[in-house]
């Protein structure tokens, strides 16, 4: 199969080097080539992944005169693929990318895709060559989809973030903050991966402890935002726990 990557940042380094290492080595199309227009006739490819910025998509696309045999593909798991041209599908790596990735990345990493039935039984088996996790989505379902990957990957970031402001005013040094709070991280990530729902709620939601989330908000004094921040998350956390409807009603008042 031939497979041409058009864009060699962040996503476009590391999947090219991925597909070369499993013995399908692209055709790589930087800027340098694309300003010559070297990706304008792609007819004799398999595949074309665009692994360029988001906003970026659809005029890159508009740039193709002829397509590839299965068409296009994007690694974005935001942008609707009609939104991109004809004959597209998305090929999303649930993964954040920070640009100094390697192939690596792709082991074992869940890729989404949505597309054309012939593209997505192509886009899943290299996948799997990939030694990637395939799974399919809905194509009017990704607004969804994005928002929960959203929900697994920043907000959480921005959770420990806030963990570490808080470290930090308790006296924690800055530099062991995460070797203090990465290893918790990474275990609350294991009970979801290993559908542990109920014993991923810890504290004192678990142990039906309203005096401690007192305690809590009382550290917070000052601090309107991070009140209203910890007052959600401790409702959300008293819905999802494994409670009876009376320790649940107890904590919710305690959080008054």
């Amino acid at each position: 199969m031939q497979v041409v990557v058009l864009g060699m940042g962040r996503v476009g380094r590391p999947l090219a080097a991925a597909l070369e290492l499993k013995g399908t080595p692209p055709i790589r199309l930087g800027r340098r080539e694309t300003s010559v227009g070297r990706h304008q006739d792609l007819s004799a490819a398999d595949l074309a992944f665009l692994t360029v910025p988001d906003q970026a998509l659809s005029q890159l696309a508009r740039e193709i005169h002829s397509l590839p045999r299965y068409g296009l593909v994007h690694c974005s798991g935001q942008v609707m693929n009609e939104a991109v041209g004809q004959r597209v599908a998305m090929f999303h790596p649930v993964m954040s990318f920070r640009g100094d990735e390697t192939a690596d990345i792709f082991k074992g990493c869940p890729i989404g895709i949505t597309g054309a039935v012939e593209v997505v039984q192509v886009l899943t088996t290299l996948a799997n060559d990939l030694g990637s996790i395939p799974f399919t989505l809905a194509e009017d379902k990704k607004p969804t989809y994005h928002l929960a990957a959203m929900f697994a990957s920043v907000f959480p970031y921005i959770l420990l973030l806030k963990a570490g402001e808080l470290a930090r005013q308790a006296g924690v040094p800055d530099d062991q903050v995460g070797a203090i709070f990465g290893p918790i991280f990474r275990r609350a990530a294991d009970h979801l991966q290993l559908d542990h729902r109920s014993q991923g709620i810890t504290g004192p939601v678990s142990r039906k402890d309203g005096r401690t989330l007192g305690q809590h908000l009382e550290a917070l004094d000052g601090d309107a935002d991070g009140q209203a921040l910890y007052r959600l998350l401790t409702k959300l956390s008293i819905e999802y726990a494994d409670l009876d409807q009376a320790a649940k009603q107890e904590l919710t008042e305690a959080l008054a």
